[in-house]
């Protein structure tokens, strides 16, 4: 049984808490910080069982064997530091941090440490994205030519919210660009990588609209990516936090044409270019885990064993690269 420590309690952290739940079997929370306290308890109200530490101090001195980082993007440095010091696996939100410099020092100490470490590009492991996945391993599109993402949600647009801390360059680097463009960029390399080689060239144009309490955020609300990896296929990535809740995945091969749609439940969507030239559909998986779940599960049995995982903090840094490309780029 793998004890888990949660460093931040928002609402992210509340769907890793669903996860731990569901995987009742191999894991459980054993103590939770967050410097907000109301977060606690509503953390404590899905999983009673869980120690709320009042200090940090008293968060590290819980016997555990593996910690989830769930706080701002500018604390992760610290606390991957910290974990590593005391051996300890660790799971780290995305974006692995808010500068190269800074996520190249966190690959340097996890592997000085020898430490499992896993970055939390959840959109891998929907069933859907799976199925894709396969479909490209079994070259059923035939060439590549391009790649095309909407990634966007609309819940900052809300006035109640304010400025949070995702809208504040200091908080979080980038907005949209780091958020959502994060997952793009993870799922356009890790999906095409292998067939059109790296990702050479991206160009960016990033934009903030929208006031919060009369005060425009310091990062951008939308950004728009514009690419071509290494074979000469093209990336196209709309990232916006002003938008209706979408993530929409499209790969254009020599063969065919393939979509996933997250918010339809029928996964998959293959159009052949030829009728007479069926392309074989991988099956979607049966299983009904959620990416949460299906991402803990891939973390908990690399902690298990002491192995490495994917994605590790060395993708995070990978992508953390083409983010801060993208921000100087655009300014």
């Amino acid at each position: 049984m793998i004890r888990l420590g949660l460093l931040g309690c928002g609402g992210i952290a509340r769907a890793h808490v669903q996860a731990i739940q569901e995987l009742a079997d191999r894991c459980h929370l054993v103590v939770q910080f967050d410097s907000n306290p109301e977060q606690m308890r509503a953390v404590q109200a899905l999983y009673p069982a869980v120690e709320s530490a009042a200090a940090i101090e008293d968060f590290w001195a819980v016997p555990m064997d593996a910690v989830l980082i769930a706080v701002p993007n500018r604390d992760h440095a610290r606390y991957v530091y910290e974990a590593a010091e005391r051996g300890l696996a660790i799971f780290c939100e995305k974006p692995l941090a808010n500068s190269t410099a800074e996520a190249q020092h966190m690959v340097e100490v996890v592997n000085r440490a020898g430490v499992t470490n896993m970055i939390g590009f959840k959109n891998r492991f929907a069933p859907a994205i799976e199925q894709l996945h396969q479909l490209l391993q079994s070259q059923g599109l035939g060439d590549i030519f391009a790649y095309r993402e909407v990634c966007s949600g609309a819940r900052l647009v809300d006035p109640e919210i304010g400025l949070e801390w995702r809208m504040q360059a200091h908080w979080a680097g980038g907005g949209a660009v780091a958020d959502f463009g994060s997952h793009s960029l993870d799922m356009a390399t890790w999906l095409l990588g292998p067939y059109v080689g790296a990702l050479e060239s991206l160009s960016v144009r990033l934009a903030t609209f929208v006031l919060r309490h009369g005060v425009y955020p310091s990062n951008d609300d939308m950004a728009l990516l514009d690419g071509r990896f290494a074979s000469g296929a093209l990336l196209s990535v709309l990232n916006s936090r002003v938008g209706p809740g979408r993530y929409e995945v499209e790969v254009y091969g020599a063969r065919g044409f393939a979509m996933v749609d997250m918010n339809r439940p029928e996964g998959m969507r293959v159009t052949s270019y030829r009728p007479d030239q069926a392309i074989a559909i991988p099956p979607v998986s049966a299983s009904r885990s959620t990416p949460w779940v299906r991402q803990l599960t891939v973390f908990l049995e690399a902690v298990e064993r002491g192995e490495a995982v994917e994605p590790s903090f060395e993708t995070g840094l990978a992508v953390q690269r083409w983010i801060d490309g993208a921000r100087i780029q655009a300014h």
